[in-house]
């Protein structure tokens, strides 16, 4: 998780690697779909009222976390939960007639969603210590 060294600053936030960052989000998108199709017995999560209330407020603040943990461009992590989201929603109906609606929609929510990645990634560069002057 975190990138160290003997000459690492011991004041320095540790960092999440692009790859786990990119694979927890599409997990967290992919999983969160299945559960909340799951418990509300309803073919596409979003048809829920779950969806809205529980899990896309988890993946808005996963994707906060996973913004500060790992801010290079990190508007990619909520388009990586939509990708997760759309790929079952694929797998489980792969024929879908309205895969083309599915995938506007799910590029609208991963903007959405990659806008506190955003916000955190901003306030992990605030927050960061200055690399050491090179004499």
């Amino acid at each position: 998780m975190g990138q160290g060294g003997s000459g690492a600053d011991p004041r320095s936030i540790p960092r999440l690697s692009e790859r786990w960052a990119a694979a927890v989000s599409f997990a967290a998108g992919f999983g969160g779909w299945i559960a909340v199709s799951s418990l509300s017995h309803r073919r596409e999560a979003w048809d829920s009222p779950l969806y809205w209330s529980g899990l896309f407020p988890i993946l808005l603040l996963l994707s906060a976390i996973l913004g500060f943990f790992s801010p290079e461009r990190a508007w990619r992590w909520g388009l990586w939960m939509a990708a997760g989201q759309l790929a079952i929603m694929f797998l489980r109906e792969p024929s879908g007639s309205l895969l083309p609606l599915g995938v506007i929609l799910f590029s609208f929510l991963g903007a959405v969603a990659g806008v506190p990645a955003l916000i955190a990634s901003q306030v992990r560069r605030r927050l960061d210590p200055p690399p050491p002057a090179v004499s």
